[in-house]
This record gives C-alpha cells, structure tokens and sequence, in this order.
C-alpha cells in the first residue's frame, strides 16, 4: 500500500493527475476525477483487448500461412503490439493508484 501521506508520493500523483485528466477535469472535485479516471481505465482495458487481438490475428494468419508477410515482418509486429501492451498495462496501474489516492484524498478530507 502506498503511503499518500508523504510529499512526495503526492506530488508524484500530482503529475500523473495532470498527464490523466485534461486540464478542465483537473478543476473538478475529487469524485468527478474518479469518474474521469475510471472512464479512462475502461479505454485502456479496451486498448488491451484490441492489442491482443491483432496480435492473434497477425499469429493465426502467420501461423496457418494465410499471409505473405516475412517472419523478420511478423517479429516487428508483435514486439511493437507487446511493447504497446506493457506501456498500456502500465499506465492501468498508474490510474489505479491514483483512484486509490483520489478515494484517500476523500476519506481525509485534503
């Protein structure tokens, strides 16, 4: 668990509030930001998914020979679409710690 306590985490979070919200939702109180993020998170869960099935669509054509792309073709592919993956992944994890500081900004009433 996270200690928003300190200054540093909150100013940590304070900058991914900026890169996550647009600048006229980082003037909305606590709750309504909840709702921005969550939104947000709900399009990362959908990047994923539409990640994942290219790359099982590029493996399945690959695969069964269906394209003609070369294999060094494919490889670019799915390392790009995995890396694309990961930084997606990562930023779901920064949405969630920020909900959780969001709902602990509430409870304490900062």
């Amino acid at each position: 668990m996270t200690d928003f306590s300190d200054s540093n985490t909150q100013n940590r979070l304070q900058s991914y509030l900026k890169v996550h919200l647009k600048k006229e939702e980082l003037s909305l109180s606590e709750t309504e930001q909840i709702e921005a993020l969550q939104k947000r998170k709900r399009n990362k869960w959908i990047q994923l998914a539409v990640n994942i099935a290219a790359i099982l669509f590029f493996g399945y054509s690959f695969y069964f020979d269906i394209t003609q792309l070369s294999q060094t073709f494919f490889i670019i592919i799915f390392a790009v679409f995995v890396i694309n993956m990961g930084l997606i992944f990562y930023q779901k994890n920064q949405l969630d710690e920020l909900l959780e500081y969001l709902q602990w900004k509430i409870q304490h009433g900062n």
